[in-house]
């Protein structure tokens, strides 16, 4: 599974559940605790609000993010869609150009 995949998947979690587990996350996607810890990292770095605490009634826990859905596409998805701009009539291109803003 590719990581932006995954750490889509992370955030569709988080954002149902609010809080989660890291070895509970690890099954789920079928990895090491170390590459949920490194997703988290990284989500964390790109504007997520997340918290991870230690002990009992710790875990992840999810605060949300000011654009939630900031970053699901990957560079491979934003460059075909930017490609595709040069032959969108203006309405597509308002589209195009939204979908890039809100989700690239």
């Amino acid at each position: 599974m590719r990581a932006a995949i995954r750490r889509a998947g992370i955030i569709r979690i988080l954002s149902a559940r609010r809080r989660e587990t890291i070895p509970n996350l690890a099954r789920e996607f079928d990895v090491h605790e170390h590459t949920i810890r490194r997703d988290l990292l990284t989500l964390t770095l790109e504007g997520y609000l997340i918290d991870t605490k230690q002990g009992n009634g710790g875990g992840v826990i999810y605060h949300g993010q000011k654009y939630p859905h900031k970053g699901l596409f990957s560079r491979e998805q934003t460059n075909v869609l930017n490609q595709l701009k040069k032959y969108a009539d203006s309405h597509q291109l308002n589209v195009l150009n939204e979908m890039l803003e809100s989700f690239a």
